[in-house]
Parts: structure tokens; sequence; C-alpha cells
């Protein structure tokens, strides 16, 4: 679930915070068609699941992200012993999002103001966005209920258990036989180990705190250190 997650916000983030979705493509009704099956299936899956699984989707149905929260996480492959960190923060009450890898690209926003830092080349790029653009709607189905489907109604076994203080959800499959995700009895994430063709990963948590503004201002201040650039995808290109 972490990891799902982690790849809606970031592409929230970078493309401006327009959810992009796959209305554009398919067409509208289309779109709402699959999402309303989507929902149909995950309330009649919650209506059969039962025992620990079913305390732990329930949990997970109900959970709300920390906010204000900065995360810090480290992503370590266990073949190699390469690592990286990476942050995500957001403080809704002062319109801040933070989003990126330590050493490599980082997001962050407050208001309609936004930046790019590369940490690596030292440049930065700005501009502004209207986010009030993106009025909310009414969604079909929420963010947990997508995800509860992603992870347990989309083809992939897996076993839920309670273990302790914690609950951890072990992946069946073949391809990833072994993976799992472990999370705390308020359902947030705390760790996940990954095996698959694309190696052994382990991912957990470093640090977190409520410092959101005074974060975003030391990333402010690193910025000034760096470069302007006048094209995003002088950041986001390859290195």
């Amino acid at each position: 679930m972490k990891h799902i997650k982690a790849m809606l916000l970031i592409g929230l983030i970078v493309f401006g915070g327009v959810y992009l979705s796959a209305a554009g493509s398919i067409g509208q009704n289309e779109y709402e068609k699959e999402m309303k099956d989507r929902k149909a299936k995950v309330e009649e899956y919650l209506g059969k699941v039962g025992g620990v699984e079913k305390e732990f989707v329930e949990k997970y149905l109900n959970h709300e992200d920390e906010d204000p929260s900065v995360a810090i996480s480290e992503t370590t492959n266990l073949d190699t012993g390469e690592s990286f960190k990476y942050i995500q923060a957001r403080d809704s009450e002062k319109n801040i999002d933070i989003d990126g890898r330590l050493d490599g690209v980082i997001f962050f926003r407050k208001g309609n103001e936004r930046c790019w830092i590369d940490t690596n080349k030292k440049i930065y790029y700005t501009d502004t966005f209207d986010y009030s653009k993106n009025s909310k709607k009414d969604s079909i189905i929420s963010g947990n209920e997508d995800i509860i489907y992603e992870n347990f109604l989309s083809g992939y076994d897996k076993k839920v258990e309670k273990i302790g203080d914690t609950y951890k959800m072990t992946y069946l499959d073949d391809l990833n036989k072994g993976s799992y995700d472990i999370y705390d009895l308020e359902g947030n994430w705390l760790e996940s180990f990954t095996d698959n063709s694309q190696g052994r990963w382990k991912d957990v948590i470093v640090s977190k705190s409520k410092d959101v503004n005074e974060t975003y201002e030391k990333l402010l201040g690193l910025k000034d250190t760096y470069t302007k650039v006048d094209d995003l995808g002088q950041i986001k290109g390859k290195k």
C-alpha cells in the first residue's frame, strides 16, 4: 500500500497537482463505470472478509494520513547495499507539500508558489500554479477504497497477520512471494520488504515529525544557494 500511495502523491505533485485520471483517455462514462465497479467489489469484499484481514482492511478504510507530518524513509537494495532517502511532508492548514529524494529532485510548494530543486546539480526552478483550479469533487470511490481494491482484489494473493502491535501483509503470488508490508495498529505504514525480479529491497521509516514549516524554510534556504534554471526539464531530465 505504501508504494501505491507514494506513486499517486508523486504523480499529483510533479504534474502540477492536477489529477490526470484515466477519464481523459478512455472517456468519462467508461471511467465512472470502472470506479463504480471497483467500489461495488470493495463493498462486496468487505462484507465477506473475516478475521484479522477484516480487522486490518476496516482499520485502513478509515485511516487518515497524519497532518501535519514530515516523514523520512530509506530504501535499501539488500543485494548491493545501495540506499536512498526520501522525504514526504504535508501541512494542509498552511498549504505546504514536500516530496522527493534527498539526494536528487525535491518538490516543495506553499500555496501557489512551487519550487523544484536538484540537490546533485545544485539548480532550481520555480513557478506558480493556481491550486484553486483543483476544486475537490465528490469521488465515486475513496482513495483508501481504491488502495484496498489494488491490494486485495487485483489478482495478487496476500495474507494478513497481527503480530504484536503490528499488522503484517505478506504477498503470496509467485512474482512477489515473501514480500511484505508492516503497519502499526492505526494503519500507519512502518516497513516494507520487496523480493522480485528487480532485486531485494527494504523500505523503512527513518524519522517522523510535525515540523513541516521549518522543513519548508530550510529547503527555501537551500534553494537560495543554488543556480536558477529557466526550464523544468533541466531539473527532471536525466542526470
